[in-house]
């Protein structure tokens, strides 16, 4: 392989990982923050728990679309 083709597949699969990283970020925050005025007073588990499906959701069918078209 040439090292132009190893850098350019080196620098997409960063760049999918960056996107996959910021959209996660982004999407666990906005997340719990939608979900702060329903759990206060929570335990932290029992806020995770109901976090964690529309995370799933989200990650699959939100953030690692659009990674993939940046990648």
């Amino acid at each position: 392989m040439a090292i132009s083709t190893l850098t350019s597949a080196l620098l997409g699969r960063l760049r999918f990982l960056a996107t996959l990283m910021l959209g996660a970020y982004l999407l666990i925050n906005l997340l719990l923050l939608a979900l702060a005025p329903l759990t206060a007073g929570w335990s932290t588990w029992s806020i995770t728990a109901l976090a964690v499906p529309p995370m799933v959701l989200g990650m699959v069918y939100l953030v690692m679309p659009i990674a993939r078209r940046q990648g």
